[in-house]
């Protein structure tokens, strides 16, 4: 283990220093190249400009905000709802395991019936 994990060290310092290496002879060149060049360069379609003008038509009449106001109330209808069901649930489960309760108090006379063993 010991031999392994200083074989796995000198591969990584050796893969850092590589790296190294390359990016320090490779950044002079990087920066002689023009910021720009004619091939990243292109001009907007006309379906891109129609695109963007629709885009912008839509956010003036129908602002964002009335937008947001709708679903958060919706978001909210449904955990209020959400809420009023478990609710129901949780107190359809309490009065359930009160009732097994009571039935298996009804049912337990073990002490009863050791005074009665105990009194013969």
């Amino acid at each position: 283990m010991f031999i392994l994990g200083i074989i796995v060290k000198i591969i990584f310092g050796a893969s850092l220093i590589g790296m190294l290496v390359i990016f320090y002879r490779k950044t002079p060149l990087l920066a002689n190249l023009p910021k720009t060049s004619p091939v990243f360069e292109t001009k907007k379609s006309a379906l891109t400009s129609f695109l963007e003008t629709t885009r912008e038509k839509i956010k003036s009449r129908f602002p964002f905000e009335i937008l947001l106001q709708k679903i958060l109330s919706k978001v909210r209808v449904f955990t209020l709802r959400t809420e009023n069901r478990i609710s129901g649930w949780l107190e359809s489960l309490r009065t359930r395991a009160k009732k097994n309760n009571t039935d298996k108090a009804k049912d337990d006379k073990y002490w009863e019936k050791l005074e009665e063993k105990k009194e013969e």
